[in-house]
């Protein structure tokens, strides 16, 4: 079995302990039962694109592992 932590995962005030095999997926666990991510349908982009919403690029070193 792969070694697992107790992460602290929270926003503002409001924190919840998940025990995970590494940060990005206890950050996974919480999110998906809060935030809804889909891919967006061509009238959804032109309604956004028009409340002047940017296309931001995501990169994958947001999500590093931190030395503890």
């Amino acid at each position: 079995m792969k070694q697992q932590r107790i992460y602290i995962v929270g926003h503002g005030q409001t924190i919840r302990l998940i025990r995970a095999s590494h940060r990005s997926q206890a950050l996974g666990h919480v999110a998906r039962s809060i935030i809804n991510v889909k891919v967006a349908s061509q009238d959804e982009l032109v309604d956004a694109l028009s409340r002047q919403i940017v296309v931001e690029n995501a990169t994958d070193g947001e999500q590093g592992e931190l030395d503890v």
